[in-house]
């Protein structure tokens, strides 16, 4: 992939990734302002129930999906990209419908165990809303990945990373308004997913039709090429299990141990950090693809030069916002209403984690698509165990701050031991030397920027939005001036207007 290519991809999979996390942010918005932490911790509860059910039900299918269809492609494949789309999809839409129906025949042993005392009457009707809609959830992520490879990186970032979330915005507001509920706002962010797999099918059509025609071409026979998707997927299945279970088990754990107050003040943070990563998955969306043909072929220093190529991008993007997020995080707290300024310590804890962890790049893409996918596992068993032990000894104590540090524990732990096999094993390590005049010039203006608008402005919504004008515009021309030195003149050119001037 020449650079000028990977940039325009890059820059795509980051437009629409931060249009998903921009859509989602609001959402916490609205509902922090309308419901107040109460009602938000019990819409982000039940949120979280949801989303580790039909995520776990893809069966690590997203993964098999991106590296099996890149051999295709690398190899040019015809007449089995069809079939691997008709394999991934047709367990997961069965177990969904199965684990459906589980949910809903269980919800009130469910609630009682979910919430905290007192608080199960009010969780068990989100359990029975959320039942049918399960298996609908796990087919939509599969279709979307199989979308994403099939369609094009174009297509794909308009229609799933920027309409859908707009269209469940729209509808989580206009419900928000007229209703009131965490229920009802609940009920309409599940609404849109059946309407969006429909979308998603309508996509896939016409391609997978073209395909299926030259089925005669097909290299591989049904049955093995089965055998190898699934047993890709086995280990993948668990080790996408275990990551979702870290992102929402500790706004589960803190729901069912404190309250659905300070469960909400806490997810409103972690969203709020997580809305960062947004650079991570945009990399990982255009990039994936090309660090599986690379593994595939054994082009470790192309691999390297990859890596360190993105690793770097992905700290000029995302280090300003965790900067913003640690230094200015109760102005920042405040647009969620003022209920929720009680996270500033928490958001300081996590922001600082984040940028550690940001700084060493795709670790867990060149696992899996270096077929290492039992190592994944493995690493998130330790990480998970941690997490779940530390949270249920440190939140009975001290709260969400308990929580907020045993995201730094694990999140560190998981960095360190991942950046370990990937430089170690794997042999595909960073080149520091190009990161360090990344991590300056981000530090150096939004760090030192932001810390003087906190000491002279305060922390007010107005000095936020000032401090964000004034330290970004000249944050835009350091990077316009330094574009050489930081390697991202062909990322630049990608910018509408702005690109002429690379």
């Amino acid at each position: 992939m020449r650079v000028e290519r990977l940039a325009r991809s890059g820059l795509l999979s980051l437009i629409g990734s931060v249009a998903s996390a921009l859509s989602a942010l609001v959402i916490a918005v609205i509902i922090g302002n309308a419901l107040g932490a109460y009602g938000t911790g019990l819409f982000f509860q039940a949120v979280g129930f949801f989303t580790i059910a039909s995520q776990v039900l893809r069966l690590g299918t997203n993964s098999s999906l991106v590296r099996t269809i890149s051999e295709h492609q690398a190899f040019e494949r015809r007449g089995e990209t069809w079939r691997v789309v008709v394999i991934a999809v047709i367990p997961v839409a069965v177990l969904g419908i199965i684990a459906g129906a589980l949910v809903w025949v269980c919800s009130e042993p469910l609630a009682n165990w979910l919430a905290s005392p007192g608080e199960s009457a009010q969780l068990r009707p989100f359990l029975e809303l959320m039942a049918p809609f399960i298996s609908v959830g796990a087919l939509l992520a599969v279709l979307q990945i199989a979308s994403r490879m099939v369609n094009g990186i174009s297509a794909y970032t308009l229609v799933h990373t920027i309409i859908y979330p707009a269209v469940r915005l729209i509808a989580v507001g206009v419900v928000v308004y007229a209703a009131g509920t965490a229920f009802t706002a609940f009920g309409a962010w599940l609404a849109v997913i059946p309407l969006w797999v429909l979308v998603s099918v309508g996509l896939l059509v016409s391609p997978l039709r073209q395909d299926w025609r030259q089925r005669a071409q097909a290299v591989e026979p049904l049955g093995e090429a089965s055998g190898r998707f699934w047993r890709f997927s086995a280990t993948r299945a668990v080790g996408g299990s275990l990551e979702i279970l870290l992102e929402w088990t500790d706004v589960l754990i803190v729901a069912a141990i404190a309250s659905p107050g300070e469960a909400g003040i806490y997810a409103v943070v972690t969203r709020t950090v997580r809305a960062g990563q947004v650079v991570d998955r945009a990399m990982r969306l255009a990039v994936s693809p090309r660090i599986s043909r690379h593994l595939a072929k054994g082009e470790l220093a192309e691999t390297r030069e990859l890596h360190t190529t993105v690793t770097r991008a992905m700290i000029l993007v995302s280090w300003p916002y965790y900067l913003t997020l640690a230094i200015m995080g109760p102005s920042v707290l405040l647009v969620f209403g003022a209920e929720f300024e009680g996270g500033a310590v928490p958001l300081l804890i996590l922001s600082l984690t984040m940028l550690v962890t940001s700084s060493a790049g795709m670790l867990q893409s060149i696992i899996l698509q270096g077929g290492r996918s039992s190592w994944q596992v493995l690493n998130k068993s330790i990480v998970l165990t941690t997490s779940v032990a530390l949270n249920l000894a440190l939140v009975p104590i001290v709260g969400i701050i308990g929580a907020a540090i045993t995201w730094a524990v694990v999140g560190l732990t998981d960095t360190g031991i991942a950046a370990w096999q990937v430089h170690r094993r794997m042999g595909v390590w960073l080149r520091p030397r190009p990161l360090l005049p990344a991590m300056l010039i981000a530090s150096g203006v939004f760090g030192v920027g932001m810390g003087i608008v906190r000491l002279t402005l305060g922390t007010s919504l107005g000095a936020l939005v000032v401090g964000l004008a004034v330290v970004g515009l000249a944050y835009a021309g350091a990077l316009w001036m330094l574009r050489r030195r930081l390697g991202i003149v062909a990322l630049w050119r990608e910018f509408p207007l702005l690109g002429r001037f690379a």
